[in-house]
């Protein structure tokens, strides 16, 4: 019995939770070996809600996200003139360069159906492999010994110390952690993926992963709310408080929530979620600066030829997120 049209978005959300869960752990009993359901849990974020199933594979969390047919990209025009004008005050441009900037950064308009799929929950480095503190690449390195004794001395508690493009540590407590750069090209990183039985989003899919569909500028709606937190933008002092875009979305994903990293995509559009922290580092404010994790922003300049990002893929500002297609009947 087909029973795939039950995980389409509109039909899943009319199930009773009860109904959902029998449904999931019938998918994973049958069409996922290795996963286990770690909870069921409701996620509700930017006026979206979806009850699922989290799940665990090798160490790692995953989410059941039912598919749909959705409406993709995005006219500036529709946004509303109040941002578009803030954000040409910030430019200091007119409104028809800033229409031109974000035409040419945005997605075009176009429909998409979307199959249902299990999606890693949070993003996953490229490049860096875990190693023995003794590894002989590591002790070889110029920079490992007073980079050692440095964070082995240091109060801190938690630390990420990356020495780019060659190691890194990481200390726990008591405890270091030392990791060693591989660089990989685009083609070698998709067959990787592709041979453990996962592949990466398409832009579509990011997309709809993203804002699930949303009709506005950035994920939660079209302007910035200066009294949540964001990464680089922290506001208030209570260091507790979390920054709301590592708040899981409405699918029980942490997605676009650091213009500092990009997500590797399988599709023409091969890095979203992000332009490396560009605009921020370019003294742009929290507008300019989050405008690339908008789910439909496309960064111009990945196709620079000196940049060479399909060379080497790899590297403290991309990531990955792992996917896996359910496409044929239960």
């Amino acid at each position: 019995m087909d029973i795939t049209p039950i995980f389409s978005r509109k039909a899943w959300n009319q199930l009773t939770h009860d109904e959902a869960a029998y449904l999931l752990q019938y998918l994973v009993a049958t069409r996922l070996p290795g996963f286990t359901i770690l909870r069921f849990e409701q996620f509700d974020k930017f006026e979206q809600s979806t009850y699922t199933a989290v799940m665990a594979y090798e160490g790692c969390e995953f989410v059941f996200v039912p598919g749909d047919t959705v409406t993709l990209g995005l006219d500036p025009l529709v946004i509303p003139d109040t941002t578009r004008q803030q954000l040409a005050e910030l430019m200091d441009g007119n409104m028809d360069e800033t229409n031109t900037y974000l035409q040419e950064r945005l997605s075009p308009l176009r429909t998409a159906t979307i199959a249902p799929m299990i999606v890693e929950r949070q993003v996953r480095e490229t490049g860096y492999f875990p190693v023995a503190l003794d590894n002989e690449r590591l002790i070889a390195d110029d920079y490992f010994e007073k980079t050692m004794a440095e964070v082995s001395a240091s109060s801190r508690e938690h630390w990420t110390y990356t020495v780019n493009d060659s190691f890194r540590l990481v200390k726990n407590g008591a405890h270091i952690q030392a990791f060693l750069y591989e660089p990989a090209s685009y083609p070698a990183l998709l067959q990787e993926i592709s041979a453990t039985g996962f592949s990466l989003p398409t832009e579509d899919e990011w997309e709809y992963l993203c804002g699930g569909g949303s009709h506005s500028l950035y994920p939660w709606g079209n302007s910035v709310d200066r009294l949540e937190k964001y990464h680089h933008f922290a506001a208030g002092t209570d260091d507790a408080e979390p920054y709301i875009l590592d708040i899981p979305n409405h699918f029980g994903l942490v997605i676009a929530n650091n213009p500092y990293r990009y997500e590797v995509t399988s599709s023409e559009w091969f890095l979203k979620s992000g332009d490396g922290g560009c605009n921020i580092c370019g003294g742009a404010s929290m507008e300019l600066g989050y405008l690339p994790v908008s789910s439909y922003y496309r960064d111009p300049y990945i196709f620079d030829e000196e940049m060479n990002y399909k060379g080497e893929i790899t590297g403290d500002y991309t990531f990955t997120r792992r996917i896996k297609h359910l496409h044929r009947a239960l």
